[in-house]
């Protein structure tokens, strides 16, 4: 057996959204002390607002262009 990898940043990230979306025990106190206090981290605005399809086309010609 190979020994355990040590986890990331994006895997810890990854293992919090898991968790979260697991759900609460409600009988739990200090998992609703944790869900009063710890608040959820903001998304990310989604690519396609810094994108243009300007921009696009023009990387598309340039390819082509090369």
């Amino acid at each position: 057996m190979s020994p355990k990898r040590d986890l990331t940043s994006r895997g810890a990230q990854k293992l919090a959204e898991r968790e979260r979306a697991v759900g609460l025990d409600p009988e739990d106190e200090a998992a609703r002390w944790l869900e009063e206090h710890d608040p959820k981290p903001p998304t990310a605005p989604p690519k396609s607002l810094t994108k243009s399809k300007t921009l696009h086309q023009w990387r598309e010609r340039q390819k082509r262009s090369s």
